[in-house]
């Protein structure tokens, strides 16, 4: 898999810091690795490659703010400064991790809006009603955002065949950035049963209360 355009690089191999300490390997990934997950968190308009962090269930559900249910009730894409971007209202229904607002909307690039249609990889889109479970976070001045995209977005369906409401994750081949090997490698489609991903959520939740 050829790697995404956008690379964090350093002009000094192991810049010094303070203590007389040096940046290894390990810390210049570390480094890269979280400047990249700040960037996914905060759904910089106007973005067309997308990196994100590779996380599962657990660190998803620790990093976040808040863990909801919510029902989508109104998408609107819109064009400013040369860029379209699509803001979406949500309504929760069910709190998983702490108290999110009743309501709320988050914005990601990309959408339909004065005759352009832009698609950035890696930014989910809703339509008005859909069933979710969403990773939040809450950056500064409580700008909600959806943990790194596609990863903290689960979509919420009935089996046809068994009835039981199962949790959809969709990243097929989406590049993700593995932080501890620095290395890249492509996202799946995981399915499973609402309440086990609910279960899980609360495990995660449980160890850093301890």
């Amino acid at each position: 898999m050829s790697q995404p355009s956008c690379v964090l690089a350093s002009s000094h191999e192991n810049p010094p810091l303070a203590g007389g300490l040096e940046w290894s390997a390990r810390n210049l990934r570390r480094l890269a690795a979280a400047a990249l997950l700040a960037l996914a968190g905060m759904g910089l308009p106007g973005a067309r490659g997308t990196t994100l962090i590779r996380m599962d269930l657990r660190e998803l559900a620790q990093r976040s703010t808040w863990v909801a249910r919510a029902q989508c009730v109104e998408a609107a894409s819109l064009e400013e400064a040369g860029q379209v971007s699509t803001a979406t209202s949500f309504e929760v229904t069910e709190a998983w991790k702490g108290n999110p607002p009743a309501r709320f909307t988050v914005r990601l690039p990309g959408g339909e809006a004065a005759g352009r249609r832009v698609s950035v990889e890696g930014a989910p889109r809703f339509a008005p009603g859909e069933d979710v479970v969403l990773f939040l976070d809450a950056g500064k001045g409580r700008t909600i955002s959806i943990l790194s995209w596609a990863q903290g977005t689960f979509r919420v369906r009935r089996n046809p065949r068994t009835g039981v409401q199962e949790a959809v994750q969709d990243t097929a081949g989406l590049p993700l950035l593995d932080a501890r090997s620095g290395a890249w490698g492509s996202g799946s489609r995981r399915q499973l049963a609402l309440a086990a991903l609910r279960a899980a959520v609360a495990r995660a939740v449980q160890e850093v209360a301890r």
